[in-house]
């Protein structure tokens, strides 16, 4: 849609008179300004939403969400800026209890981004989300698996070969290990 737009006025100013050079220039120059308008906006709503008083206020926050997603949308060139956007995204989404929404912009990020450097823990953060949020533990075991195979010796499939061999404890079982691990610490010390 933007190119066709971007096409369209490329065709009116020619026709008034321009040159190619300088339709392109001023299409690059609008999107360069749309882009770092576009970053302040998502600066401005990030320090009211994560303020020292944490007060989430949830007008300011869902405008957050929503630049958050339009940066991803209209800035696609923009790797790095729409991954960060995106996982910010996920995280606040799971913060205010929508890990659908946050397993929307995880899967995006795998999807359209990667060979990203976050998309590791990007993966076990989706894994993370099956696992702690939905409670998904079959979907949750899986995702771990992906990471460990797409991902092997990355700190991300370490955490997730551990999260393996205790995904199906239960919580007592899981404090048994920790006490047992500390003893045998204190053990070895002595």
């Amino acid at each position: 849609m933007k190119q066709i737009l971007v096409s369209l006025c490329a065709v009116a100013l020619f026709s008034c008179g321009s040159s190619n050079e300088e339709v392109v220039e001023k299409a690059v120059k609008s999107n360069t300004e749309d882009h770092a308008l576009m970053i302040q906006k998502i600066d401005s709503l990030e320090a009211i939403v994560y303020a020292e008083s944490f007060n989430m206020d949830e007008a300011v926050t869902s405008e957050l969400l929503k630049s958050y997603h339009t940066f991803s949308e209209k800035f696609v060139g923009d790797e790095d800026g729409c991954v960060e956007y995106m996982y910010k995204a996920a995280g606040l989404c799971r913060g205010l209890k929508l890990p659908v929404k946050a397993l929307k912009y995880y899967s995006r990020i795998l999807d359209d981004y990667p060979n990203h450097i976050r998309t590791p823990e990007v993966a076990f953060l989706l894994a993370f989300t099956y696992d702690e949020d939905i409670n998904e533990k079959e979907q949750a075991k899986e995702a771990y698996q992906d990471v460990i195979d797409k991902y092997p010796g990355d700190v991300w499939a370490i955490q997730a070969e551990e999260r393996l061999k205790t995904i199906d404890m239960t919580d007592e079982e899981l404090i048994e290990q920790f006490m047992k691990k500390q003893a045998e610490q204190v053990d070895s010390e002595s």
